[in-house]
């Protein structure tokens, strides 16, 4: 793809003023900011494209780019990859979708408009630190109440939700938090440990799900969306993607040399296959309204996206954590669900089919 090409198609899409159109196709929505240090790595571009196939039930307010540290096991991540993000969202193409009937999914434009670029480097927040994704963070969650939250998926570190939440603390009864953390921990603790020591100073009653608590390793319930469950037949990670991604989909008008579904980039391990490492935070909130297993209000029960505890219901009432249990177990929360999970994404993929691209 030449790149200025793609950057007069992104232009066309950055000015077109069309609202956002999202059917009521579906009895409950929920508004989401995901946070990303989408690079390189194929596991953030992965569940990009899920969350683009599922912005039916998920309305995305904000895609923030926030790098990780990891300089030399993730070069990719080190810089802010918003331009990489808004390629992503044209490859997959969403208004090919909608143009195949499925209108209730966001437009492309509107897609590429909420793509921001979060703190860039790690460290505690300052007044110094804030960013433009940080900025939208705050003034998206304003609109927000305890009653009707605004849910943040982090799939990278910390550091840009830190760094709102220390702009404008008023925003903290406003959101719920999933957090995959583990290695995002890793790249920046620094930004992960004030979260918590503002639920513990500030507001107590802090909405947050860590998936992935430390020491790495331990516990890691995210890791059963990849690992575990059923992994025979057109459900193996590798099966899955040759007999229900690839050929599908379209070249944007051209604009592609291949198909999103043969661009697709498969996993590092397994190697070329399916692992969506961050997507458990999405299935947390698609498994009641899609599989009617789970509650958004309730983690402690079975979902799509894990089953977790409390570690400190008194101090922290609303702090959820990995079951206190072997990973295996951990991971097994979401495992289980594999086949109901990976079911209504073949079926969502096979949208592409229906008209040429």
């Amino acid at each position: 793809m030449k790149a200025s090409i793609f950057l007069m198609a992104l232009s066309t899409f950055l000015l077109s003023n069309q609202p956002v159109s999202v059917a009521q196709n579906h009895a409950k929505k929920y508004d989401v900011v995901v946070d990303t240090d989408l690079g390189g790595d194929p596991d953030d571009i992965q569940s990009l494209f899920r969350l683009l196939h599922y912005s039916d039930i998920l309305r995305i307010r904000g895609i923030i780019s926030t790098p990780c540290s990891d300089r030399e096991g993730h070069p990719w991540d080190t810089v802010p990859q918003t331009r990489l993000i808004k390629e992503w969202i044209m490859r997959i193409d969403p208004d090919h979708l909608r143009n195949n009937g499925y209108d209730e999914l966001m437009r492309e434009s509107d897609l590429i408009r909420a793509v921001y670029a979060g703190t860039p480097t790690p460290g505690l927040p300052s007044a110094e630190r804030t960013s433009e994704g940080s900025q939208h963070l705050v003034n998206v969650a304003k609109n927000y109440s305890i009653e009707d939250p605004l849910w943040i998926l982090v799939w990278g570190s910390l550091t840009t939700v830190a760094q709102a939440l220390f702009d404008c603390p008023s925003i903290a009864p406003n959101i719920r938090i999933y957090y995959i953390g583990s290695t995002n921990t890793q790249h920046d603790r620094l930004s992960r440990d004030f979260v918590h020591a503002f639920m513990a100073n500030k507001y107590d009653n802090l909405w947050w799900i860590e998936n992935g608590v430390m020491p790495k390793g331990s516990r890691e319930t995210f890791r059963g969306i990849y690992q575990g469950g059923e992994q025979t037949g057109e459900w193996n990670s590798i099966t899955f993607v040759e007999q229900h991604i690839r050929h599908h989909g379209s070249t944007h008008q051209g604009l592609f040399n291949e198909r999103c579904g043969d661009a697709f980039p498969g996993s590092i391990w397994p190697r070329g296959g399916l692992k969506e490492g961050d997507s458990p935070s999405l299935l947390f909130l698609i498994s009641p309204v899609i599989g009617n297993i789970g509650n958004v209000n309730d983690p402690t029960s079975d979902s799509w996206g894990g089953t977790f505890r409390r570690p400190e219901p008194v101090a922290f009432p609303n702090y959820y954590t990995d079951l206190d249990a072997t990973p295996e177990a951990c991971q097994a929360t979401i495992s289980k669900w594999r086949v109901n999970f990976l079911s209504d994404w073949k079926t969502r993929w096979d949208r592409y089919t229906f008209r040429k691209p």
